[in-house]
Parts: C-alpha cells; sequence; structure tokens
C-alpha cells in the first residue's frame, strides 16, 4: 500500500514539497534513485523488470509517481510504472497527458503529474486538477480517507514550517519511516513477511533548487541536490 502526499503551492518558500512511500514485494528488482542512462535529464528509482518508476522528476521541474488501486487486477496489462517514465520523458502539459493515456489499458492506478510551480493533474477514476494545498493518496478509491492519508497531510502541514530545504526532506524521511498500527489502511510503513516499504523519497523544491531525498531500506540513502532550470 503506497503512499504519496503532495503539497503543491502550498508554501510560499517552497512550491513543492513530496512525501512518498513505495510500497512492493520484496522479491520484485529494483534500482534505486538514479539519472537514468536513457533519458539523463530524469531523476528516479527503476523497475527493472518493466522499466517503469513509481516515482521520478526531471532537470526543468517535471514531476510524477503513481500508486496501484487496491484489489485491481488486469492480466497482462502493461505495468502502470511506465505512465511515470512517459509523462517525465515528455514534453506534453500535464493535463493534456493525463487525457491521452488509455485508463482501460491498465489495472487500476492513481497517477500524479505536474510541473514545480505549475499544473497538476490526479488521474483515477478521472481527472483531476489540483488547486493549491496539500494532498494525499494511497491505494483506496480516489476520495478515500485512510488514516495514513490524514496522519501524513498532518505531518506535511506542520513539517512546512521547517525553513531549510534539506532539514524538512530528512524529517519527511523520518516520518515515513515509522510504523504507526498494524493495520495497513492506517500505517504509514509498511513491513509484512514478503511485502513491504521498499522506499521512501521526500523532493522539496525551492526557487533555486530541489532537494531529493531516498530511503532504500536495507540498502541505503541517496541525496541529491539539484539547481532550478
Amino acid at each position: 500500500m503506497c503512499l504519496i502526499v503532495v503539497a503543491h503551492r502550498a508554501s510560499d518558500r517552497f512550491p513543492l514539497v513530496i512525501a512518498a512511500n513505495r510500497d512492493e514485494e520484496y522479491a520484485r528488482p529494483t534500482r534505486a534513485a538514479h539519472w537514468w542512462d536513457d533519458a539523463p535529464d530524469v531523476l528516479g528509482g527503476r523497475d527493472l523488470r518493466h522499466g517503469g518508476s513509481w516515482l521520478a522528476i526531471t532537470r526543468g521541474g517535471r514531476v510524477a509517481a503513481v500508486t496501484n488501486l487496491r484489489g485491481a487486477s488486469k492480466p497482462d496489462a502493461p505495468s502502470r510504472g511506465i505512465l511515470v517514465r512517459d509523462f517525465v520523458t515528455s514534453n506534453d502539459d500535464p493535463i493534456t497527458y493525463a487525457r491521452s493515456v488509455r485508463k482501460e489499458d491498465f489495472a487500476g492506478f492513481h497517477l500524479i503529474a505536474g510541473e514545480i510551480g505549475g499544473t497538476f493533474v490526479h488521474l483515477a477514476d478521472e481527472l483531476r486538477e489540483w488547486t493549491a494545498g496539500i494532498h494525499g493518496v494511497s491505494n483506496g478509491p480516489a476520495d478515500a480517507r485512510w488514516e495514513k492519508i490524514d496522519r501524513a497531510v498532518d505531518h506535511m502541514r506542520d513539517a512546512l514550517h521547517i525553513d531549510d530545504p534539506l532539514a524538512l526532506a530528512h524529517d519527511l524521511i523520518a516520518f515515513l519511516g515509522v510504523a504507526t498500527s498494524n493495520e495497513i489502511e492506517r500505517t504509514v510503513f509498511v513491513a509484512t513477511p514478503h511485502y513491504g516499504t521498499r522506499s521512501s523519497t521526500a523532493i522539496v523544491a525551492t526557487n533555486e533548487e530541489v532537494v531529493f531525498v531516498e530511503q532504500s531500506y536495507g540498502v541505503g540513502t541517496y541525496t541529491f541536490r539539484i539547481r532550478r532550470l
């Protein structure tokens, strides 16, 4: 059960802040955050099975992330991670890109796509353009208010008072790494015998730079600072 919280133009200091957990089977082959060989301006992790990504950002400020929809399955459907890959390697604006997605080809998903300081969209059962504020999604229906989402939104709201972008990123990483319940709809961090939180990511954008911190559990922490174009 993944978790993504986005502060979109919710702060004068930080036009974009993202805190996200990727939950996946431990056995699924993955490469941690890196600059992509086939798209050198893109930073993010990679699914080594199908080449997609759960969250990625470009030097120019294009960002996308995806989660699955709980209980949704579609045999032989393409990987939902290619939706992230295709957005960050395209030039389409977020609305145009989202409208081009053939939702019926995929198992259920939540796709978040946008540009720092610009338009952000959420594509699930329908296409929604996000207003300025703090938004959260997990793996339930688009309007589901799971406790983990509410907890993460509240933490993000409080954390935006931290002035230093790297300190803010590390605060969010620390929050994402704590289990808050034994119930999957309630806990921020997931740990089961074969499935759980594989990585936590925090992205903090100022007008001058983007701080990207990824904690890959069992592997290490990766920190990148990107000068904004």
